[in-house]
């Protein structure tokens, strides 16, 4: 009968750690999920309150927590929020030597430290360790004296090193960002310097040019040379409009893909003169990952035919069909040759394809000189 209790906790044990593994293993951002952590655990057994912590400096600083406190008040926020570590609280404790602590009955010990506004009379802590290094702690409490066992201790373990695989995850995932959007701004220098810089030396030529035929009063090479001008100015507001925007567009974690490609048509190719057009039937928004991808895609895309495709229309299109989501880019622009743009390493068809690569999702390319061009990219949904 034992053995058959023993076996059923495992069972129940393996359930729930199978299920939080499943709802955070694809958050990457942090806050969002240490939130769901601290959610999913307070839901799962009911503790009068659940909160993480991770190290700052030589201290814990409780981020996120879920419980009855939140519950009376939407707003509470804990008090002391910051606790030193290795000599403040149990909390200090376990951060400092990397041991749980299970008290049960919190008045009794003398690490324990008072949050403001809570019932508790039992706690369960445990650390959070990433590669051997303490990186936070996972906090339960209960209103009750002795309400853990050396089971909840195991579970609790368990579940805190799941989420530090996740925080961890979330933090190389932020580290990544910051180093494409340094590289992003580094690539947008280097388009100011080749782009702009040279329409701009081009321009005062021909400025030059004309005001030397004007003083030979030829006045058909003028009206040739500021038309160069006129054409040449234009190009480059047209290029200095996409940086801008490139530089200052919305965070797509908070506007979402569809928010944010349609204020980049509107910013960029409907200003420029070009009838573009968005298209979504997207049911809600995707992960935080999949639509950054989708979007690198179609903004590669959009430059495209923005620099090089002289299009007169293009139309953006969004299509989910169970976890499959389509992003087509069409133009109705000159056109080219595929297999002969991508070996020569332009119209940024080769970092389109890597992306893609890297990703697991499937990209095409469908375009003849004179034809336009249909980019279509079939990615599938990953929660």
């Amino acid at each position: 009968m034992q053995g058959a209790i023993l076996r059923d906790h495992e069972d129940a044990k393996f359930h729930i750690l199978a299920e939080v593994s499943r709802q955070i293993s694809s958050i990457l951002n942090i806050d969002q999920l240490l939130v769901q952590v601290v959610r999913l655990i307070r839901e799962t057994f009911d503790y009068y309150h659940v909160g993480i912590g991770l190290i700052e400096g030589n201290e814990i600083y409780y981020r996120v927590g879920a419980g009855s406190l939140w519950e009376t008040n939407p707003e509470f926020q804990f008090k002391p929020r910051r606790i030193k570590i290795g000599a403040e609280g149990l909390t200090g404790w376990v951060a400092g030597t990397g041991k749980p602590a299970l008290v049960p009955d919190v008045s009794k010990d003398p690490r324990y430290l008072l949050m403001e506004g809570c019932q508790t009379r039992s706690e369960l802590i445990v650390p959070i360790i990433m590669r051997e290094q303490i990186i936070g702690v996972l906090d339960a409490q209960s209103e009750h004296l002795d309400d853990f066992t050396e089971r909840d201790l195991e579970l609790m373990q368990a579940l805190a090193n799941q989420a530090g695989v996740a925080i961890q995850n979330a933090r190389l995932y932020e580290q990544a960002r910051q180093m494409a959007v340094m590289e992003e701004r580094q690539r947008l220098a280097r388009e100011l310097h080749d782009s702009v810089t040279q329409a701009l030396y081009g321009i005062s030529l021909y400025a030059e040019a004309a005001s030397g035929q004007l003083t030979r009063s030829q006045l058909d090479k003028v009206r040739q040379y500021l038309a160069d001008i006129r054409n040449t100015a234009q190009e480059s507001l047209a290029d200095m409009r996409l940086m801008i925007y490139e530089l200052r567009h919305p965070l797509l974690e908070k506007e979402g893909l569809v928010s944010i490609l349609q204020a980049r048509l509107f910013s960029v190719e409907k200003r420029a003169g070009i009838n573009a057009t968005l298209e979504s039937a997207l049911p809600q928004r995707l992960p935080p990952a999949m639509e950054e991808g989708l979007y690198r895609i179609a903004n590669e895309a959009l430059n495209n035919a923005l620099k090089h495709a002289h299009a007169r229309n293009i139309t953006v299109s969004l299509v989910q069909e169970g976890q499959a989501v389509t992003l087509e880019i069409d133009d109705d622009g000159v056109g080219f040759s595929p297999s002969t743009a991508g070996g020569q390493g332009r119209l940024g068809l080769t970092t389109m394809r890597e992306r893609a690569l890297a990703e697991g999702w499937d990209l095409s390319v469908d375009s003849t000189p004179g034809a336009g061009t249909r980019i279509r990219t079939v990615a599938e949904v990953k929660r």
